[in-house]
């Protein structure tokens, strides 16, 4: 670290200063007149970049001591109800303004509220307590030269201390095991967001850093190019270079292309090993920062730590000779009738306990690469019961798994992660469940439990769920018929991509098409009668309400001559009468509109029915639904209603994004 002693005088001063996290400094100065002042800048600087590094985590301390307390009090009182309503409905939206969506995705203001005031605060402590000036001082041996000493060294210097400040923190965004969720309650996945734009935050700094000192060893020190060549070779510079290599590749490689050209799977270990190798280089590069380097170490240590034992103690039997073995769980596989879903299950091992909305991390080791990825599953089943999973085959792993030609497969589970989503459930709330195809099994077990455990009496419970096609209810036919025995819970399939006919109608004003129903829909939606599969008429009516979108030429659905039970359409755009088109592939195509359900709406009208109590909508999907039901929360909330004790006014959020 030699490197920042270059314009003291070693053997004139008499004493040395410490400065936390800086070289110490020789006193008294003994150079020129504009080389101590520029030093006096410099330590002064530094000192209050520390500063400011230190208020920043006290206030992120702070911040975390008090919401683990509030979250952890139970308080519920009018002003509490009213304080959170408030924040809710200003809050909880999605961020839509100019390039919002372009630049955050589907973020709540919440969440780009806490990264504006971070970056605000950055922003303004990176330029504050800096002395601007610029001074000309000699350059020894060198009577014809002068070095141009500047803030911008004291400037880069405030903006590395920063970045490496905010790398624990960024750890800490981005565990699995996550301490903050352990103190907020918050499921570990809503603070990635935090963690991409962290990322972002702190590779600008490094470049500014990186580019100003730059400009000042290689352009304002004299004379060059010897001081550039000295300076670029030694050990801490190097370091220095080899950080900022690991850190373009961090940020490279966590771009949306890269993460489709590579694959999740290696992102996610790439991401892993590169930010150990960064952590280390930037400890090589400036040793006396390591007050945030070994905290982020550490950090990442316990994170993989935490993951190893809590999957070595899932698997690992005691055997009846006291020996131990480490061994694979065998699950079922059973494919549904459906080209990219199949449903596991297996026996709960070694009476693993997990809550209700918490999941899974499962790796299938029947392939080389299988034992190095894990995907993300939650149980639609109830924690002790047999464990349920559907997953539907995208591509890699899971596409492999879909294609197995055997009932049952080996796999690894790692967890349970996330929080419970029933933790703050009252007695007399009102639950709304929406969920998008498999996202079915975020809001299934919450339904199962309040059945099972007679707590569905004296509530409006409800149940929307959309799917593709009616066949995909066959995935849960079995928890749907047990839902169905308790006559207050009301349930509502969606199909969008089919135009399904109702061939049972329950108590509770449940449609539950079955396989063989067919059907024509027309603009007026009047009653026809139709053939079954079977050759048995049914008198078939259409509730204008299931539908968004109608086309203008209405199609007519006809069962295939095949064997399967896909609806087919009989195409009567062209005049070819008897032309028989995929219903899937007319949609995809534009031939057929999707029938999506107006979701916003649904929300409005279950609010608007309840008659007391506040309501919990649970949500599971795409990021379209999310987005939608989000917003129709955030409205639906309404703090001086709430205030003058209507409780029918407050509405909370418990969502799923991670099918996204």
């Amino acid at each position: 670290m030699e490197a920042r002693y270059h314009i003291q005088n070693f053997t004139d001063g008499s004493a040395t200063e410490s400065h936390w996290g800086y070289a110490d400094r020789i006193v008294p100065c003994t150079n020129d007149a504009g080389s101590c002042e520029y030093l006096d800048v410099v330590y002064h600087s530094h000192d209050l970049g520390m500063l400011y590094s230190g208020i920043l985590w006290s206030a992120i301390i702070g911040g975390l001591l008090l919401w683990g307390i509030i979250h952890r009090s139970h308080t519920s009182n009018r002003t509490t109800r009213t304080i959170n309503t408030f924040i809710r409905k200003r809050l909880l939206p999605d961020i839509k303004f100019g390039f919002g969506r372009y630049f955050f995705g589907r973020t709540t203001r919440l969440q780009v509220l806490v990264l504006a005031c971070l970056t605000v605060y950055l922003t303004i402590f990176s330029f504050v307590g800096i002395r601007y000036k610029i001074w000309k001082t000699p350059v020894k041996n060198y009577p014809n030269l002068h070095n141009t000493r500047s803030s911008i060294g004291p400037f880069a210097d405030r903006v590395g201390i920063l970045a490496y400040a905010l790398t624990p923190l960024s750890i800490l965004l981005g565990s699995r095991e996550s301490l903050l969720s352990l103190v907020t309650g918050v499921p570990y996945q809503q603070f990635n967001f935090l963690h991409r734009w962290l990322g972002h935050i702190i590779l600008l700094q490094s470049i500014v850093h990186t580019i100003f000192w730059s400009i000042v060893e290689i352009k304002l020190y004299q004379p060059q190019p010897s001081t550039a060549k000295s300076w670029i070779t030694q050990t801490y510079m190097i370091w220095g270079v080899v950080a900022m290599i690991l850190l373009l590749l961090l940020w490279g490689l966590s771009l949306e292309w890269s993460r489709r050209k590579f694959g999740y799977e290696f992102f996610r270990k790439a991401h892993y090993v590169l930010a150990m190798l960064y952590i280390g280089a930037c400890w090589g590069h400036w040793e006396k920062l390591k007050c945030f380097m070994i905290p982020s170490l550490v950090l990442w240590l316990l994170d993989r730590s935490i993951r190893f034992i809590r999957t070595f103690l899932i698997h690992y039997k005691i055997l009846t000779n006291g020996k131990g073995l480490f061994e694979t769980i065998q699950a079922e596989i059973k494919h549904c009738d459906d080209e990219d879903v199949i449903r596991m299950e297996f026996d709960n091992p070694n009476q693993l306990d997990f809550e209700i909305g918490q999941h899974f991390y499962i790796s299938f080791t029947d392939a080389k690469r299988g034992v190095w990825q894990s995907h993300p599953f939650t149980p639609l089943s109830l924690p002790g019961d047999k464990h349920g999973y559907l997953i539907r085959a995208k591509k890699g792993e899971t596409r492999r798994i879909m294609g197995l030609d055997k009932s049952t497969t080996p796999i690894i589970l790692t967890g349970p992660y996330g929080v419970d989503t029933m933790r703050d459930i009252g007695n007399e709330d009102n639950v709304l469940c929406v969920a998008g195809g498999t996202g079915i099994t975020f809001v299934l077990p919450v339904l199962l439990h309040l059945s099972k455990y007679g707590l569905t009496q004296g509530r409006m419970i409800e149940l929307i769920w959309v799917v593709r096609h009616q066949r995909d209810t066959r995935w849960i036919e079995d928890e749907l018929e047990e839902l169905r025995k308790d006559g207050n819970i009301k349930i509502t399939i969606r199909v969008t991509r089919e135009i399904t006919v109702p061939a049972s109608t329950t108590g509770t004003g449940t449609s539950t098409p079955t396989a063989g129903s067919v059907s024509s829909k027309n603009l007026d939606g009047l009653q026809k009668n139709q053939e079954d599969g079977n050759g048995a008429m049914l008198s078939v009516s259409y509730e204008k309400e299931l539908y968004s979108e109608c086309p203008c030429n209405p199609p007519v659905y006809t069962s295939s001559s095949s064997s399967s039970t896909t609806p087919q359409l009989l195409d009567r755009s062209q005049g070819k009468s008897g032309k028989i088109v995929d219903a899937e592939k007319a949609i995809e195509e534009g031939i057929e509109p999707h029938h999506r359900p107006d979701l916003r709406k649904a929300v409005k009208e279950f609010v608007g029915r309840t008659i007391n109590g506040p309501t919990v909508v649970y949500v599971s999907g795409p990021g379209g639904m999310i987005s939608d039901v989000r917003d129709e929360v955030a409205l639906c909330n309404d703090a001086g209603r709430v205030w003058d004790g209507e409780e029918r006014a407050e509405v909370r959020l418990i969502y799923d994004d991670r099918l996204e």
